[in-house]
């Protein structure tokens, strides 16, 4: 009985209707997807000794995109998001970066997600950088991505990023965009997930 009442609860907190559709992945969500691939894809064992905030980011990680296999949303980066992989200072994974950062380029122009889309968003995080709009974030890179994501249609901001994203995201309440940690964004699917399963 306390089981029922929990799993209530859990559709109550995350109702169906606001699973995220669209998820904007931040640089370092393709990163943490990159060199955690084979525990979040293959269901490879974490090591025991890594940091308890890694390894809940890494088993949200694993079981949103298990259940996504299914699932109908979308994940999305931009032209910023390749630009900022393509900086990594170590060749061998600046190539799986880029290499992967293509395939995720790819998956979103196969559902729907054009140049002109991109260069919207560029345009828009031009304008938007400067703002007072995003004036909360410190960092120019991170105003850009969330500019992106605002342009390409996201309802959802995926980040690993606890100092400068997610400590501010209620002094962004006014963007459209929900700013999730991995966790927190399979707390939104958990309690569904057995509809794609």
């Amino acid at each position: 009985m306390a089981a029922d009442s929990e799993i209530y609860s859990e559709h109550e907190a995350f109702p169906f209707e606001k699973i995220p559709r669209r998820t904007f992945l931040d640089t370092n969500i393709v990163d943490c997807l990159v060199k955690w691939g084979e525990c979040i894809f293959d269901q490879q064992e974490l090591p025991i000794d890594l940091d308890e905030t890694l390894s809940a980011d890494i088993v949200s990680l694993t079981n949103i995109f298990f259940v996504g296999r299914r699932a109908n949303w979308d994940v999305v980066i931009s032209s910023k998001t390749i630009d900022e992989l393509s900086q990594t200072t170590d060749v061998e994974l600046r190539r799986r970066l880029v290499s992967y950062g293509g395939e995720l380029a790819h998956y979103a122009a196969a559902n729907g997600t054009t140049e002109d889309d991109h260069r919207h968003a560029k345009d828009l995080a031009r304008k938007l950088a400067s703002t007072t709009f995003l004036a909360s974030l410190p960092h120019r890179d991170d105003r850009e991505l969330i500019s992106h994501a605002i342009a390409l249609g996201c309802d959802t901001f995926c980040t690993r990023d606890q100092r400068s994203i997610h400590r501010r995201k209620d002094q962004l309440r006014q963007i459209p965009l929900r700013i999730l940690t991995p966790a927190e964004w399979w707390q939104h699917i958990r309690p569904w997930a057995g509809l794609w399963m």
